[in-house]
């Protein structure tokens, strides 16, 4: 069996991986020149995704994930914060789980290794299902004949859009802007102090978030180890920007930010400011369009092709990798369709209840809103429920 994967992310490189273990081939469509090409931030890979890459990646691979990134020691709080800086709630997190904190980068880079079979700056316009195989149709390249096609190519699946008959993702109607900001003698003055156990959330008015994390791993000589920095991000609606922020240069994206936290606290927007300005980058929500079973042939979907989710539940890459993994032994023994009906099946299973742990949130952000709503729940509530949480 010949399986053919569009898209090297983080679900397609984990697919790639565990498809060898099982002894299966594989071919890997990618459009980006190399896995260096990768916009995005530090990543939480629960507990279920790291065992899904001990079953799926070599031991040395997952190795230098660990040394690339941090364990559960970097989650120990999730602090909820208002505009101010204050914390208003401490909420315990992770208590011995194997969990692992990295940036997608490094972890695209170290899943990329040893994987020759990834054709980097092969885009794939389409597809022909022809029953006893799958044609894909390579961009300025001949057809390639594969036995089983799956996109992993995310929100903007092209395999998705010819599988389903529609596009498999839909706008969440809110946009985040995320920077990066180098770790120095300097900016960690800025820091706030709770984010030392873990990271955080900042409610501000007018329904603006705010997500701040550190990443401080411990020293490495892995060539895809990152310094230390702070990740921060600020989600709006999107017509609370005053223009599409995809179309707006890095730089103009942190004044965006700055313009959107008028009245934060100094220290947050000193944060925004002393951002690497090349890493700020503009990134829709999305949620599924549909997450519904659909005929089963050769042809299937993994990750945010099929279910995005925005990262307010910080489980998107978690269930990608667990479904690459369930998929690589679902074909391993199995026809074809018998493989994909049992991985679409058991994908349905899980996916929606990750996709349901991001919706709270952002309610709650659109809720907060109202300026009488966020005061009593930020002066009354949370540090009421702060001193219950912190009681033995």
């Amino acid at each position: 069996m010949r399986v053919g994967i569009v898209g090297a992310g983080i679900g397609g490189l984990t697919l790639a991986h565990a498809l060898r273990r099982h002894g299966i081939d594989s071919v890997v469509f990618e459009r980006d020149a190399s896995p260096e090409h990768t916009a995005g931030y530090r990543l939480h890979v629960n507990e279920a995704a790291t065992a899904a890459l001990r079953d799926g990646v070599p031991a040395a691979l997952l190795g230098a994930l660990r040394a690339c990134g941090t364990g559960a020691e970097a989650f120990r709080q999730f602090s909820i914060f208002d505009h101010r800086g204050r914390i208003r709630l401490r909420l315990p997190a992770y208590d011995g789980e194997d969990i692992l904190m990295i940036g997608r980068r490094p972890l695209r880079a170290v899943l990329a290794r040893d994987l020759d079979q990834v054709r980097w700056g092969t885009p794939v316009d389409g597809y022909t299902d022809t029953g006893d195989g799958v044609r894909v149709h390579l961009r300025d390249q001949p057809d390639t004949e594969v036995d089983v096609l799956v996109g992993a190519d995310g929100v903007r699946s092209r395999v998705a859009r010819r599988l389903l008959g529609r596009r498999g993702a839909r706008p969440a109607g809110v946009i985040g802007v995320a920077g990066k900001t180098p770790l120095t003698a300097r900016t960690v003055r800025w820091v706030p102090p709770g984010l030392v156990r873990g990271p955080g959330f900042v409610i501000g008015p007018d329904g603006i978030g705010s997500f701040l994390s550190l990443h401080r791993p411990g020293p490495s000589t892995d060539p895809a180890a990152e310094p230390p920095y702070l990740v921060w991000s600020v989600a709006a609606r999107t017509a609370q920007f005053r223009t599409d922020p995809l179309t707006l240069s890095p730089a103009e994206l942190v004044a965006e930010a700055l313009r959107l936290t008028p009245g934060w606290a100094l220290t947050l927007r000193l944060l925004m400011r002393a951002s690497e300005v090349d890493s700020t980058a503009a990134f829709p929500f999305w949620f599924p369009a549909a997450l519904a079973p659909w005929p089963v042939g050769r042809v299937t979907l993994l990750g945010d092709a099929i279910h995005p989710m925005p990262p307010t539940g910080g489980a998107g890459a978690s269930t990608a990798i667990v479904d690459a993994v369930h998929l690589a032994g679902d074909l391993a023994g199995r026809p074809p369709r018998a493989a994909l009906t049992e991985y679409q099946t058991r994908m349905l299973s899980y996916a929606g209840d990750a996709v349901d742990e991001a919706r709270p949130p952002l309610a709650w952000q659109r809720r907060l809103a109202n300026p009488v709503l966020r005061a009593f729940a930020t002066e009354v509530l949370m540090p009421i429920a702060n001193l219950a949480v912190a009681r033995p």
